[in-house]
C-alpha cells in the first residue's frame, strides 16, 4: 500500500480552516493530483547540510532481506538460519511495511535534498546582496566626502 504524505497550511489559526484545507487536499488527492508539499517555511553551513542530504538519498532504500550476521562460534550458523526461517514466514507482513519505510525515507531524502539546495541558493543570493550593498556603501561614503569636500571649498570662497 503506498504512503501519500500531505501538507496543508494556512494563514490564519483557526482550526477549522485547516481542517477545511485538509479536505480540499483529500478531495484533490481522491480525483487523482498530486500532493503538493508546502516547503514555505524552510529557510550556516551549506556544505555539511548538502553532503548529509547525499548521504540521505544514498540510504532511502531499505533492504527487507538483510540478515544481520552472527560470529559466534557454533551458534552464529543457527541465528542466521532462524532469521532466513523467521523472513521466509513473515515476508507477508513485513513486506508492506518496509515499502512504507522506503517511501517515506525517499520523500525524506528528495525533500531535504531541494532544502539544501534552496538554502545555498538562499545564501549564494544572500552573500551577492551583501557584497552589493557594501559596494553601495562605498559609493554612498564616496559621493558624501565629494560633497563635504566641495561644500568646504564653497564655504572658504564665500568666506574670502
Amino acid at each position: 500500500m503506498p504512503v501519500s504524505i500531505f501538507s496543508v497550511s494556512s494563514d490564519r489559526p483557526d482550526v477549522e480552516v485547516l481542517l477545511g484545507n485538509v479536505a480540499e487536499a483529500m478531495r484533490q488527492w481522491e480525483e487523482g493530483a498530486p500532493p503538493l508539499l508546502d516547503l514555505s517555511i524552510t529557510l550556516g553551513e551549506t556544505s555539511e547540510v548538502s553532503e548529509r542530504a547525499s548521504r540521505l538519498k544514498g540510504q532511502w532504500n531499505v533492504d527487507s532481506s538483510a540478515i544481520i550476521q552472527s560470529t559466534r562460534p557454533g551458534l552464529g550458523p543457527w541465528i542466521i538460519r532462524f532469521q532466513n526461517l523467521v523472513r521466509k514466514l513473515t515476508w507477508w507482513y513485513l513486506e508492506p511495511i518496509v515499502h512504507q519505510i522506503r517511501a517515506f525515507q525517499m520523500n525524506a531524502a528528495l525533500t531535504v535534498n531541494g532544502l539544501a539546495e534552496s538554502q545555498e541558493k538562499s545564501l549564494d543570493r544572500h552573500q551577492n546582496l551583501v557584497t552589493e550593498l557594501a559596494a553601495l556603501q562605498e559609493r554612498v561614503e564616496a559621493l558624501e566626502a565629494q560633497t563635504s569636500t566641495r561644500g568646504g571649498s564653497t564655504n572658504a570662497d564665500a568666506g574670502s
